[in-house]
């Protein structure tokens, strides 16, 4: 924000003192200024509309329109606009829905002058740090993928289970969206076990088995009929929620998805599996970039080592595999710069310890970048985010003899791979 520049305030309740007593805890903040007060959902859709706020500060429980239907309306028709929810309720029903609506934070009546200005403020900063976006009419503002490029695929993964891949995975994906407003996928890859469907709370009866049995008329138009939207407008293409059907998907089915996956969308982000299965390798080949998760526990490190030297062999070039650490703590007896000597590769990125917090939002349905956009873990995921986005392409996919397993190789895995190479 430039210096004299005000951040435009809106106030929306049904009670004239409340926003009066709101207007009047303002007033004498010099970098602040209310330029409008609305007294309904409706009208503040309205006003938004003509004035134009840089926040809104928007009432939960109104008559007609309620607060997280307004913030919807808004959000839809100008996703600029940063969202404050106030309510007398604390519940994390009402938290959940109105991160979901598009709001980025949650204020408990009464609130305190001091949280107050504090919101108002970080939301504004965390407006100004994403790309400008020219307002266009709602079918063309943002949801256009670039013209004549690829989109970059980005596979999260990790040589061993149980280290966050998924949740990881769901909030890069939405992070990229908010960072970019660029056109978002995200493939849960793993067909057997996948959880996005509960980190996302998304619900569907469409899921990849949908576009495996049709594979061979696959186009965009299917695609995104399967597809399930997430209300940060990232696609998610879901796995099944029965195991056994997941097996009918296979290696083929996933470069033939991700190929068409990157002519419609820009990014495109990989939750895979724990394995080196055929339908992984698939994922790893046809990555821009591979963003390797590990923890400091003894037998992570070591599946890290053997990976490394796997992706050796595969001729994956180094550039291609971001070492991440995930989970990032003191508390384990090792330090990260003793595993980079003893892998002899560099940590790219750090992401945090929240185990609490991430279970949290896992419950609730709501994506830590969405629900606590301030907490430590997710600025180091929006951090890494950041850093794929701004990145060159250092893996085409499609070159290196990583590229693909040969069509007629339907199974076999690693060892087959391998073997082939030597």
């Amino acid at each position: 924000m430039s210096e004299g520049e005000k951040i435009r305030v809106m106030i929306v309740d049904d009670i004239v003192d409340t926003r009066d007593q709101l207007e009047k805890l303002l007033f004498f903040e010099k970098d602040i200024e209310v330029i409008a007060k609305a007294s309904n959902g409706r009208e503040a859709v309205v006003m938004a509309k003509e004035y134009h706020p840089d926040v809104v500060l928007m009432d939960i429980n109104m008559p007609d329109m309620d607060g997280i239907a307004a913030t919807e309306a808004i959000m839809s028709q100008d996703p600029t606009i940063q969202v404050i929810i106030m309510s007398v309720q604390g519940e994390t029903d009402y938290l959940r829905r109105a991160m979901l609506a598009g709001a980025r934070e949650f204020l408990t009546k009464p609130i305190s002058a001091d949280d107050l200005y504090k919101s108002i403020r970080h939301v504004h900063r965390l407006a100004a740090s994403r790309p400008k976006v020219t307002m266009q009419s709602n079918d063309t503002k943002s949801d256009t993928k670039s013209s004549g490029t690829q989109g970059q695929i980005i596979a999260v993964f990790s040589p061993k289970g149980g280290v966050g891949s998924s949740s990881i995975a769901a909030n890069l994906a939405v992070a990229l969206r908010q960072l970019t407003n660029k056109k978002v996928a995200l493939l849960d890859g793993n067909v057997i076990f996948g959880d996005l469907s509960v980190i996302l709370n998304l619900r569907s009866d469409k899921t990849i088995i949908d576009i495996a049995s049709r594979i061979d008329d696959i186009d965009g138009d299917l695609l995104n009929d399967v597809m399930a939207t997430h209300t940060s407008q990232v696609k998610v293409l879901l796995a099944p929620s029965d195991p056994q059907r997941g097996e009918l998907v296979t290696a083929d089915h996933i470069r033939a998805i991700l190929d068409l996956m990157r002519q419609e969308f820009d990014f495109i982000v990989v939750d895979t599996p724990a394995s080196f299965q055929d339908r992984t390798l698939a994922m790893l080949d046809m990555a821009n970039r591979i963003v390797t998760l590990m923890t400091l526990e003894m037998h992570c490190i070591r599946n890290i080592r053997l990976f490394l030297e796997v992706a050796d062999l595969l001729e994956y070039p180094h550039e291609k595999v971001m070492l991440v650490l995930n989970k990032a703590s003191n508390r384990t007896g090792i330090k990260a710069e003793d595993v980079e000597k003893n892998i002899q590769r560099k940590l790219v990125h750090q992401i945090g310890d929240a185990g609490a917090e991430i279970t949290y939002a896992i419950n609730q349905g709501v994506p830590l970048v969405i629900g606590k956009p301030t907490h430590q873990v997710a600025r180091d995921i929006i951090a890494l985010a950041k850093d794929l986005a701004g990145g060159t392409k250092p893996a085409e996919a499609g070159s290196s003899a990583s590229t693909a397993a040969p069509p007629e190789q339907k199974s076999g895995g690693l060892f087959s791979r391998l073997i082939t190479k030597r």
